[in-house]
């Protein structure tokens, strides 16, 4: 996953954008445990509020599925 800074969208759109047209188009598959919060922000360079809301919009919406002490998964 990157991020564009240059973009019109916001970060938390492209992090949601990324995951829901990677769960769409079967490059992540049901089950498969996604990065943290803190290692996906990380990651990108970005704060982790960004990374927190889309992964919020996405548990809402039904692509993510969160568990504690399993962490987060498609």
């Amino acid at each position: 996953m990157g991020i564009d800074r240059t973009s019109s969208k916001s970060l938390q759109q492209q992090i949601y954008d990324g995951y829901r047209l990677a769960i769409v188009n079967h490059s992540l598959r049901a089950g498969q445990r996604i990065p943290s919060t803190r290692t996906l922000a990380t990651d990108l360079g970005i704060s982790r509020i960004p990374v927190l809301n889309a992964y919020a919009q996405l548990l809402a919406e039904g692509y993510f599925e969160s568990r504690v002490g399993a962490g987060t998964c498609v």
